[in-house]
């Protein structure tokens, strides 16, 4: 996932509908970075792979997003973790 550059990532493996929503709106509000865009899709692409999914969800990219931008989604509780 790290080597795969960020436009294969978001043409050719894409995740699954709509999972990106929130990582656009937080793109577009100036709270990520088109670079921290890719680096979100890749951390969701690993959570996706270790989660035994074909690709990423929505849980996959808020759990990325939570990691990257440090702002609380509830992603981890939702995924049976403690943040």
């Amino acid at each position: 996932n790290a080597e795969v550059p960020g436009h294969e990532l978001r043409t050719r493996w894409q995740a699954a509908p709509g999972a990106l929503a929130q990582a656009e709106r937080d793109l577009e509000r100036g709270l990520l970075t088109a670079r921290g865009l890719d680096r979100v899709l890749r951390v969701a692409w690993t959570v996706a792979d270790l989660r035994g999914r074909d690709r990423p969800d929505a849980l996959d990219v808020a759990v990325a997003l939570e990691l990257r931008t440090g702002i609380a989604r509830g992603a981890a509780l939702a995924m049976g973790t403690r943040s």
